[in-house]
């Protein structure tokens, strides 16, 4: 059982971009969850979104991505404020190339590997869909692709706060984006799946005050894994709610010098867990928090899973986070993710500067 629990440096959030077949605002995408993806590919036109020219051949899911990393740099994310080899590129992904893959499997076996588009042949690998947006961000410090399913962006959160607290870079952007699955996998004229993509661009919290950045939000992000058959045991659902709890206690210690009115209060809750013992285990450790259920989670009760079944897919929980960071109030925010494979991923989110200036500012006013 993993219960070391490393931190990582606290993450300012200073622009955040999604694309999305039900619109590009976090609301709007995140409210969306759990519908039939569009069956076409119509609702992205990657020459209004990203130009006329040399775009066409690129995979859908990085076109998502360029035009969300996009959104987040007119959001006031800010890469470019640092050498380019101090920018670094996270690519969180489960099913991004899946139905490109699986069409050059399909050419391979009727005309063989020769037949394969010179165009396509260089996405043969899931970390290769990054390749376009390191190249227009200059993001030359370092890339890395997480394909944890269901965890992978909020693990890439925990990996990018590492990352900074070492000292490997002073710039992040982060991109979730997911393709539903291969059309002949799924039958209706809908697919079930998640498309489109959320980037977000990070830094350390000195960094983008040093630099007079606003900061959306800051975030704490943690990982760690359960084995599953560990929680076969009493002795081994014990340890595992011992490492939760000290792992959701040390998420949600204040950042230094934060003052925010409702600091204090219970975070508001967001789960996106399945119907595994694992999620069981994680949702006994929250319930300890006496956090609040968010406002999205209402019609699915109190305490229940916003995902539950098999869906892999990461850019549910990425979404939930970015309502989180945009949110137009003062509370924290608790996004808890997990599967049945045993991984575990906690983002802990809250208000920016910018909020509690705001809310003082209402507050003089009444």
């Amino acid at each position: 059982m993993n219960t070391s629990c490393r931190a990582g440096a606290e993450l300012a959030v200073t622009g955040v971009g999604i694309v999305s077949p039900w619109g590009d605002t976090p609301e709007a995408a995140d409210d969306a969850r759990g519908a039939a993806v569009p069956g076409t590919y119509e609702w992205f036109d990657h020459r209004a979104r990203l130009g006329p020219r040399g775009y066409r051949y690129l995979p859908p899911a990085a076109q998502y991505a360029l035009a969300a990393a996009r959104t987040a740099l007119d959001d006031g994310g800010r890469p470019q404020a640092v050498p380019a080899d101090r920018r670094a590129l996270l690519l969180a992904t489960n099913a991004g190339p899946a139905e490109l893959l699986d069409a050059m499997d399909g050419v391979v076996l009727a005309e063989g590997a020769a037949g394969i588009s010179p165009a396509s042949a260089p996405y043969f690998a899931v970390n290769v869909l990054g390749n376009r947006l390191a190249a227009e961000l200059s993001l030359t410090g370092f890339a890395l692709t997480v394909a944890t399913a269901r965890t992978a962006a909020l693990d890439a959160l925990s990996a990018g706060a590492l990352a900074l607290a070492a000292g490997r870079c002073d710039s992040l952007v982060l991109a979730a984006v997911e393709e539903p699955p291969p059309a002949r996998a799924a039958a209706g004229p809908g697919r079930p799946g998640e498309q489109g993509a959320g980037v977000f661009t990070l830094e350390s919290v000195a960094g983008a005050r040093a630099r007079g950045a606003a900061v959306t939000a800051t975030l704490r992000a943690r990982s760690l894994f359960l084995p599953p058959t560990a929680l076969d045991r009493a002795e081994g659902r014990a340890r595992a709610g011992q490492v939760l709890t000290d792992a959701l206690a040390a998420l949600l210690v204040p950042p230094e010098g934060d003052a925010a009115p409702g600091g204090s209060a219970p975070p508001l809750l967001r789960l996106d867990l399945d119907d595994s013992p694992v999620s069981e285990a994680v949702a006994v450790a929250v319930a300890g928090l006496g956090a609040s259920v968010t406002e999205a989670d209402d019609a699915g009760g109190a305490g229940r899973a916003v995902h539950p079944g098999r869906r892999t897919g990461c850019l549910g929980p990425a979404l939930a986070v970015a309502r989180a960071v945009t949110a137009r109030d003062t509370r924290r925010r608790l996004v808890v993710c997990a599967s049945g494979a045993g991984h575990v991923a906690l983002v802990r989110a809250s208000p920016g500067p910018s909020h509690h200036s705001q809310e003082s500012e209402h507050a003089e006013v009444a």
